[in-house]
């Protein structure tokens, strides 16, 4: 098949830094909200039990309800931290992305992946980049300055025919 577009992206720590700025501002809204609304529903319990007294159940409450504040806080660091630490970043791995009609292929040096459009979960644009989201966590990040072929705002286009219910 013949390839329509191509993308040469090296992934440094300042273009997944942008990455998680633009994740983080795009989801964590819903991510804060959804911790307050627990903390508020748990410290209602807590004192609910307490007032009642009924100890036994509101200390379990309060050690549930600090185990999850300390798991809200440090597993997105870790996770981060874990990211970081991969091949890909540690060594500033360049990844190719080709773009055929029907699917995309994902290259290095080590590794090809072929996977359809169907399959990703949104995709957005931003400035410098398009990000390809595979799941709600993860996505390819494509610098929109390092296509070898085709144009950027031809690009655009194609994906979002590809994907248009999918496009942000």
């Amino acid at each position: 098949m013949k390839v329509l577009y191509k993308n040469k992206t090296k992934y440094t720590k300042e273009t997944y830094a942008k990455y998680l700025q633009f994740h983080q501002n795009k989801f964590g809204t819903k991510y804060r909200f959804i911790t307050i609304l627990i903390i508020v529903l748990l410290c209602f319990f807590i004192i609910t039990n307490f007032k009642y007294a009924n100890k036994t159940t509101g200390f379990i409450l309060l050690l549930a309800l600090l185990v999850f504040c300390l798991y809200r806080f440090f597993q997105p660091i870790s996770l981060v931290k874990k990211e970081l630490k991969t091949e890909k970043f540690e060594k500033e791995k360049e990844f190719t992305f080709k773009f055929y009609e029907k699917y995309f292929t994902i290259s290095d040096s080590n590794n090809f992946e072929k996977i359809k459009y169907w399959k990703l979960y949104k995709i957005y644009e931003t400035n410098d980049f398009f990000y390809l989201y595979i799941n709600k966590d993860h996505a390819f990040l494509l610098e929109k300055n390092t296509f070898t072929k085709g144009d950027i705002s031809t690009f655009y286009i194609f994906v979002k025919r590809k994907i248009w219910f999918k496009m942000i």
